[in-house]
């Protein structure tokens, strides 16, 4: 009998180095604080994606890893969701999917924070082959 072969699909890390915000933080905050944030969430990713020399692809799955330079105040979970969520922006801003929804991306997986030497926010992109 024959070993299964696995092949592992191809992965790309970004790593950012500002820290992620919280929905309950985001709740709080004007519009206008909200938009520069996210904006600023946005081009940083975008830069992140051209840097990791991401190629254009069709559907992928997000790994989204909150780092934090001390545990003392360790979010929820999900709760950098919004941080992802303008990530993800960035990468459809990059042109390395065309769009954020289900078509493209297959899966978005929360990790608990991770002690990092900074704050900051890590998405892990991997290739789908359908």
């Amino acid at each position: 009998m024959k070993p299964e072969t696995f092949i592992v699909p191809p992965r790309w890390y970004m790593e950012d180095n500002v820290r992620p915000w919280t929905l309950n933080s985001e709740r709080r905050w004007h519009w206008s604080k909200r938009a520069n944030v996210v904006k600023g969430t946005r081009e940083r990713f975008f830069w992140l994606a051209k840097e990791a020399n991401i190629p254009k692809l069709d559907v992928v799955k997000i790994d989204v890893v909150p780092l934090v330079e001390s545990r003392r105040q360790v979010a929820d979970v999900a709760a950098h969701y919004p941080s992802a969520k303008a990530a993800i922006d960035g990468l459809v801003d990059a042109g390395i999917i065309p769009d954020d929804n289900d078509r493209h991306i297959s899966r978005i997986s929360f990790y608990a924070s991770v002690e990092w030497e900074h704050d900051g926010l890590r998405i892990v992109v991997t290739e789908v082959n359908k």
